[in-house]
């Protein structure tokens, strides 16, 4: 029994799986061998084509102790929402297929649960593991803190533990999101309840070459972990915009920036609607393009990026927005670039750019190549000018210049 002689609660281990099979019995051992004594394991499978099956067969003779099923699902949320529904225990513990407990992981769990009966979950320390098992390094927990749950993830999920009613009273993990379901989870619990943390080391998390934190970060998780942000946040903070920006092949800074503005990073910034540039970037004298910009984040600064055809050797242009002439250049062949300061707080604008020559290409009157057109906004810009000088440049800029705060 507990210190304060509550009785001992039904855990549930939940383990999504699909093909794990290197990795899924090492996770069952360090569940069944865990020193706790009122524990079940619910395996949910998506229907592994490896040895997964053969494995998880081994341990049906523990009966009520350990179930799984195997069928199609629609990804780990869902199977982790399965789970959640076959569970009988009164707290919850999530264990991918890949990871590990610690000795002692489960009791100390419930043991702070049951010390602290205002906290909805509670997570410790951990470790990232490679294949063999080998320590690489601390996971990067934090104690808990509403400002440092914005700022990143500081929450290691194998090492979490959570009670079934606060799960459920939230809907689940939210089962359009294939990547951060995790984060999503513990910002909408962290709305309402309290969270605890342990200095107590409880899991290992493996990271390996076909793990979706290591092969799928670029591709799905930042992108996912930018939506979910700004859907609870409203803002994006610094050490997920390094983050982000260090994720990547080196990018110049337009196409970092043309990224920023797929994935929304600094909300409703201006965005161009349309322009007349062919497939293969030409440009006609008379250049037009439509912005699009709304109110709280006004158009500050064009940026463009191309390339003045050698036949022409140079070339005036004249820039207007909304019919008036604001700007005027004169450029020799060779790479092109401006940065065309416009301050427009209109919804709406249009910008013309009139080249006094032209080349005849195709058919079709051209003047010049623009690779690259980023309407920005005046926050935009600012990162934009701080991200060319480097990533340590940059990191030390956005601690001290940029401020994100966050909506609730």
């Amino acid at each position: 029994m507990p210190m304060n002689d509550q009785p001992l609660p039904l855990v549930s281990i939940i383990t999504p799986s699909y093909n794990q099979g290197a990795f899924i019995q090492q996770t069952i051992e360090s569940v069944l061998s865990q020193d706790y004594p009122y524990l079940e394991q619910i395996v949910v499978d998506g229907g592994s084509t490896d040895e997964t099956l053969e494995i998880l067969q081994q341990y049906t003779h523990l009966g009520e102790r350990f179930r799984f099923v195997s069928e199609p699902d629609r990804g780990q949320s869902h199977a982790l929402n399965k789970g959640l529904k076959m569970a009988r225990g009164q707290i919850i513990g999530w264990l991918n297929s890949d990871d590990t407990y610690l000795p002692g992981a489960v009791r100390a769990a419930v043991d702070a649960l049951l010390a602290h009966p205002d906290w909805a979950m509670i997570y410790g320390k951990g470790f990232h593991i490679n294949e063999s098992n080998e320590i690489i390094n601390d996971y990067p927990v934090k104690p808990y803190g509403k400002k440092g749950l914005f700022q990143f993830c500081i929450i290691c999920q194998p090492a979490t533990f959570l009670r079934k009613h606060i799960l459920e009273s939230v809907g689940g993990v939210d089962e359009n999101l294939h990547f951060c379901m995790d984060y999503d989870l513990w910002i909408r619990i962290s709305k309402q309840y309290e969270i605890g943390h342990t200095s107590q080391n409880l899991a290992n998390s493996r990271l390996h070459p076909s793990c979706k934190s290591v092969s799928q970060i670029v591709e799905r998780g930042y992108p996912e972990i930018i939506q979910t942000c700004m859907k609870h946040y409203g803002a994006l903070s610094n050490e997920w915009l390094y983050a982000f920006s260090t994720s990547h092949e080196p990018l110049d800074v337009y196409q970092f920036m043309e990224l920023c503005k797929q994935e929304n990073v600094f909300g409703q910034t201006p965005q161009l609607a349309d322009m007349n540039r062919s497939a293969d970037f030409w440009v006609p004298p008379h250049f037009r393009m439509h912005i699009e910009c709304s109110p709280d984040r006004p158009l500050e600064m064009l940026l463009l990026k191309g390339r003045v055809p050698e036949s022409l050797q140079s070339l005036d242009l004249l820039v207007m927005v909304n019919r008036r002439p604001i700007h005027s250049c004169s450029l020799k062949s060779g790479a092109l670039e401006l940065h065309i300061p416009l301050s427009v707080a209109q919804p709406t604008c249009l910008v013309e750019i009139l080249a006094n020559k032209r080349i005849v290409s195709a058919g079709q009157f051209r003047s010049f190549q623009v690779e690259h057109a980023l309407p920005l906004s005046s926050e935009e810009y600012l990162v934009s000018q701080a991200y060319q000088n480097g990533s340590a440049y940059f990191l030390q800029w956005l601690q001290h210049y940029r401020h994100p705060v966050p909506s609730a």
